[in-house]
C-alpha cells in the first residue's frame, strides 16, 4: 500500500496561519477588542493583539504595590542587586519566586485563550520578568523576535509574549516598537532587523494584555517623560523548546509544593513525552510510556558505584545575610 502524505505545518494548536506578506510590508496596529475569537483573528492577521480592561483597578493597584517594592528591595541589594537593577529602566527577574500576585496571571483565563490558542495547551511559562523606568532613557532597545533562536523556515509561533499593561503604554513613556505583519514574512526577511523606520510605537491604557507572537519584530521605546510605564511580561514556549529560566534550579520549592497542578505543569514539573523526567534514580511517579506525567524531585541521586547523594533544593528557608 503506497504511503500516503499529510500535511506537515504545525498542528498541535488552533492557530492558523495567515498568507504570507511578500512584498514584506508592515501592517497598521489592530484596534484594541475585548473579543477573544476577535483577538485570536488578530493574533493570526497582525502577529499581535490588544485586550482591554482585563485587569481591575484593584488588581492594577496590586500589582504596582508589589512590583515596587519589589523592585526597590533588589536595588537596595547594591553589589549583589541582579544586572540592570541599578539603571533607569529596570527588569525584575524571575518573577515565580516574589509573589502570588504575579504567580495568578499564568493561569488566568486569558493567557489561557491566547497562549493556548499558539502554543496549543501543553505550552511552557519560558520566563517571567517585571519592568519599569526609574527616570528617561535614551537608546531605544534594538528590534528583535522573541524566537530568534528557532530557524526562520518555522511557519508558526513557537513562543509568544503576554504583556499586563499596570500603567498606561505612551511613546513618550517608552512603550514598544513593533512591526504588525512581520511574523508573515518570508524567511529572509526573518533573519536581520527591518529599518526602524517600518515600526509603530503602541498605545494601549493599563490593564491591558498586550500579546504578540514570537516571529513579530519589536524592541523597547525610549522614556521621554520619566513616568515609570511598569509592566509584567509572562514569555510562554512550546513543551519541547528550553525554557528562558531554568526552573529547576532557581524555583523555591515552596513555589512548587503550593502550586496547583496547572501551574506545576507550566513550570516544566509535567513531562512531555519522554521529554523532562528525572530519570535514573527512583521517585514516586513510574516512568515508562510516551504519556505525560508529573514530576517529582527524588531524594537522592544516584552517583558513582552506586553512591546515594540527597539531593538538594532552595527553599525559603535558605538565606543568607546582605552585607
Amino acid at each position: 500500500m503506497p504511503l500516503r502524505p499529510e500535511p506537515v505545518e504545525h498542528r498541535q494548536t488552533g492557530y492558523v496561519p495567515s498568507p504570507i506578506l511578500d512584498p514584506p510590508d508592515a501592517l497598521p496596529l489592530p484596534p484594541l477588542t475585548g473579543d477573544f475569537d476577535v483577538a485570536k483573528q488578530h493574533l493570526s492577521e497582525y502577529g499581535m493583539c490588544f485586550v482591554p480592561d482585563v485587569l481591575s483597578a484593584g488588581e492594577i493597584e496590586r500589582l504596582r504595590t508589589a512590583l515596587d517594592e519589589q523592585a526597590a528591595a533588589e536595588r537596595k541589594l547594591g553589589d549583589l542587586a541582579p544586572p540592570g537593577a541599578l539603571g533607569n529602566k529596570q527588569h525584575v527577574a524571575n518573577m515565580v519566586n516574589k509573589g502570588r500576585v504575579f504567580l495568578d496571571l499564568i493561569e488566568r483565563p486569558e493567557t489561557d485563550e491566547l497562549a493556548g490558542f499558539m502554543l496549543g495547551r501543553s505550552f511552557l511559562v519560558s520566563s517571567m520578568t517585571g519592568g519599569m523606568f526609574h527616570a528617561p532613557t535614551t537608546e531605544p532597545q534594538p528590534l528583535h523576535r522573541d524566537q530568534g533562536y528557532v530557524p526562520a523556515m518555522a511557519t508558526f509561533p513557537a513562543a509568544c509574549n503576554l504583556f499586563w499593561l499596570i500603567d498606561d503604554f505612551t511613546p513618550a513613556s517608552g512603550s514598544t516598537h513593533v512591526v504588525p505583519g512581520s511574523h508573515r514574512w518570508r524567511p529572509e526577511y526573518q533573519i536581520k532587523p527591518p529599518p526602524r523606520e517600518m515600526s509603530v510605537q503602541v498605545e494601549v491604557p493599563a490593564g491591558s494584555v498586550f500579546a504578540w507572537e514570537g516571529r513579530i519584530w519589536h524592541g523597547l521605546g525610549v522614556n521621554t517623560n520619566g513616568e515609570p510605564r511598569r509592566s509584567i511580561t509572562t514569555y510562554f514556549c512550546l513543551p519541547w523548546m528550553r525554557q528562558q529560566e531554568n526552573w529547576g534550579v532557581s524555583c523555591l520549592q515552596e513555589v512548587l509544593d503550593e502550586a496547583s497542578p496547572k501551574l506545576r505543569a507550566r513550570l516544566g514539573m509535567r513531562t512531555y513525552g519522554t521529554l523532562g523526567g528525572v530519570y535514573g534514580t527512583r521517585t514516586r511517579v513510574e516512568p515508562g510510556g510516551f504519556g505525560n506525567r508529573d514530576v517529582e524531585f527524588p531524594d537522592y541521586v544516584i552517583g558513582e558505584g552506586g553512591k546515594l547523594h540527597p539531593l538538594r533544593r532552595v527553599t525559603r528557608r535558605d538565606s543568607a545575610p546582605v552585607s
